[in-house]
């Protein structure tokens, strides 16, 4: 696609709303953006648009500076990309309804694989402990790793790739000249120097609810699996998780406490069929791929773990001994045991005295 009908296809986008379900209406009768853009109310009528759409459409049509609105992306250093290019990621072109136009601030490769992370905006203390550790080990290994920038397991997710001096990429539902939540301002430009932030959704186009789900959709179809941390039964996160099995892509996902809220949708997940992960070979097994992270040592990979493990080689303990002899509290402890639990370094004994395996 040459820059002119970029520029239309940009204009169009706007002119709609920022709605693909339209944008997609229109361009199957009128390939050609320019031609697109400068439909009429007559044709507008016959692809059964309501009236009110219509009148949105034209009004908007006519403020519309195409030049001035192609030059702001360019001064934006955003830049449009289409289903024809290289950079478009390829199994998103396979998705039931692949996004005509992304919009880009820094870089996709081609061939690149991407692994989605996504969880809850409210993680526990386990949530906060599995997932530096879980997308630590999968951002050392050929997935870039990809989220929404949103709070919580999305931007620990983020950020651990960041650590890890490996690519990230976040798929946002507002506008490219918007960073939401704004507290992650300094983030938006770590991941964009390191990887990308896309959207199909134009500039000064607001986060609202209902862009979610079409931003789920594209972090589902890009990815070959998709990784629910933690999550409710009705999260963002889990909507991700079906979009996935809708497009028959891998569904992951880290058991957690039965009585947690934000397990029960992983937990439910897996009931389901998704796959369970404890550990990053795991996921890998699936891609019959082999991990190449280093090897760490075999006492325990958090301090909190490094003091239990101090005191349950001395003898079996309860919580309240372990609460007394490491000086953690109780979530701290909690979060812990379970996390060592399901990576079998922990086994509970009569009397829920817990020993080192």
């Amino acid at each position: 696609m040459d820059e002119n009908q970029r520029k239309y296809l940009h204009a169009l986008n706007i002119v709609l709303g920022a709605s693909p379900e339209r944008l997609m209406k229109i361009l199957s009768t009128f390939p050609f953006s320019q031609d697109a853009f400068n439909i009429s109310q007559i044709e507008l009528e016959k692809l059964n648009f309501q009236k009110e759409t219509i009148d949105a459409f034209l009004k908007r049509k006519e403020r519309i500076e195409v030049e001035k609105e192609w030059q702001r992306l360019k001064k934006e250093d955003i830049r449009l990309v289409v289903k024809e290019d290289e950079e478009y990621p390829e199994v998103l072109r396979e998705i039931a309804k692949p996004p005509i136009l992304l919009y880009i601030k820094g870089k996709l490769l081609p061939g690149e694989k991407y692994l989605a992370c996504v969880g809850t905006r409210w993680p526990s203390d386990y949530g906060k402990m599995v997932t530096p550790e879980i997308v630590g080990d999968l951002a050392e290994t050929d997935f870039t790793i990809v989220s929404g920038m949103a709070r919580g397991i999305d931007t620990l997710a983020h950020k651990t790739a960041l650590s890890h001096e490996k690519r990230t990429v976040a798929v946002v539902g507002n506008g490219l000249d918007i960073i939401f939540p704004p507290e992650n301002q300094k983030l938006a430009k770590e991941i964009e120097e390191e990887g990308a932030i896309i959207s199909e959704f134009p500039l000064e186009t607001p986060p609202l609810k209902y862009n979610f789900p079409l931003r789920n959709r594209i972090i589902a179809g890009m990815s070959l699996g998709t990784l629910v941390i933690e999550g409710s039964e009705k999260s963002g996160a889990l909507i991700t998780a079906n979009l996935a099995l809708e497009e028959g892509r891998e569904v992951f996902a880290i058991p957690g406490p039965i009585y947690s809220r934000m397990s029960k949708g992983p937990n439910n997940l897996i009931k389901q069929g998704a796959q369970p992960v404890t550990q990053v070979s795991d996921i890998l097994t699936v891609f019959n791929l082999e991990a190449v992270t280093k090897e760490k040592e075999i006492k325990g990979e958090t301090k909190e773990e490094n003091l239990i493990i101090e005191v349950l080689n001395k003898e079996p303990a309860q919580v309240e001994n372990l609460i007394k002899e490491t000086g953690l509290d109780i979530s701290k402890i909690n979060s812990s045991l379970i996390l060592m639990e399901i990576k079998g370094k922990i086994k509970r004994s009569g009397n829920q005295y817990f020993i080192n395996c």
